[in-house]
């Protein structure tokens, strides 16, 4: 789900081989720069990695020259903020998509994809500007090629596109409008589950987004003249943001992770490739979004508020460390199945939205002077959570 800022978190590293043998066996590959996976560690330079991170999912249309959406100098004086404060990863999107019904609420503008291949391509070069900066700041990026949920676009557009039907969307929070609009979840989760789910129509959708895989990961930045294959700034390729799970049907959705994963290796070898997972269905379903060997990366979200872990109008902190109870659940969880699979994995996604959050609706619910007692408390936990399952 999206907010304004989450944070990444380096989660599983098993004991594996030792910390020498590794990075002689790392130093002598021709990849010094990337990012690699060794067993459940991650190294870069040859040495023991470690992701602290912020998504900063505007980062293309910011990026731009010119435009309503541009702000370089708020990019930099966020990734110098990030940076002082020990940020080295922050997790973008390479993907954002238009309608043919025009102009949509909540989405952000303007799109990267206006329809299959037709490209912006001042928002590309903003991608472009945006990558450029991360060598100054020592941070790479973790890059999202498509997202489950609609302020993007999303892959409920490949359906709409290859339907010629309209997108049902959830209800949510209109913020130019200040009204909530849409309908049912489920029939949402239904919709968009087609882009992965639906034989008559997952060839076209597929071949629209392989289409679209090829064309970001082979891009050459007009900025460096590195292609994106080439980057070791990038850290690693996301297949989507949170793809939801699709109801007893797990070989269809590790087929489709194995097939992009796949297709993703066979453009960029060098790269780490991870799901975008929220790994909340438990141990089976984590396996399945997991066990493709061209998945290098597990990933895991964590938001106790949507789970219906936290009761955002309770004060007391009965409610509070209820949520972070089940968060540390969670962390053992996810940690423990990423060793089973000999893999690293990151807690990309955690948040709690200020106190009192549930009893205001809209922008105020981002007002700066709303406390936030119960979102400190949580974020000190899973930061432990996180050092008490992770790094050996």
């Amino acid at each position: 789900m999206f907010t304004a800022l989450y944070f990444i978190l380096t989660l599983s590293f098993g004991v594996g081989a030792s910390s020498q043998t590794v990075s002689q066996h790392i130093m002598a590959q021709p990849n010094v720069g990337f990012v690699s996976a060794h067993g459940t560690r991650l190294f870069r330079h040859g040495h023991p990695h470690y992701i602290s991170g912020a998504n900063y999912w505007q980062a293309m249309n910011l990026g731009m020259s010119s435009g309503p959406s541009s702000s370089r100098a708020r990019v930099l004086d966020d990734l110098s903020t990030l940076s002082s404060h020990g940020v080295n990863t922050v997790r973008i999107l390479a993907a954002s998509e238009g309608s043919q019904y025009g102009w949509q609420a909540d989405r952000i503008y303007p799109a990267l994809m206006a329809s299959p291949g037709t490209y912006n391509m001042e928002v590309f070069e903003g991608l472009d500007w945006f990558l450029a900066q991360l060598p100054r700041f020592n941070m790479t990026a973790v890059v999202s090629i498509s997202n489950y949920w609609t302020w993007s676009g999303g892959v409920a557009q490949y359906v709409s596109w290859a339907t010629d039907t309209r997108i049902p969307y959830p209800v949510q929070w209109d913020h130019l409008r200040q009204v909530f609009v849409g309908g049912e979840y489920q029939a949402y989760l239904d919709y968009t589950n087609r882009f992965y789910a639906d034989p008559l129509v997952y060839n076209t959708t597929q071949r629209w987004f392989r289409d679209h895989i090829r064309r970001v990961i082979t891009r050459t930045n007009v900025y460096t003249g590195v292609e994106y294959r080439n980057d070791p700034s990038i850290l690693a390729w996301e297949l989507m943001n949170e793809p939801q799970i699709i109801p007893d049907d797990y070989d269809q959705l590790f087929r489709w992770i194995n097939e992009t994963a796949s297709f993703i290796h066979s453009l960029d070898a060098r790269h780490l490739v991870t799901t975008g997972a929220e790994s909340k269905n438990g141990q089976q379903w984590f396996h399945a979004m997991h066990r493709s060997p061209y998945i290098s990366l597990a990933s895991a979200h964590f938001w106790p508020l949507n789970w219906g872990l936290y009761n955002s109008t309770d004060p007391s902190l009965g409610s509070v460390d209820f949520a972070i109870q089940e968060m540390r659940k969670f962390v053992r969880g996810v940690s423990e199945w990423s060793q089973e699979l000999d893999m690293p994995c990151a807690l990309f996604e955690y948040g709690l939205m200020r106190d009192q959050w549930g009893s205001s609706a809209g922008l105020s619910a981002y007002t700066p002077s709303a406390p936030v007692t119960h979102r400190n408390r949580f974020y000190a936990a899973v930061a432990d959570a996180v050092l008490e399952n992770g790094p050996c």
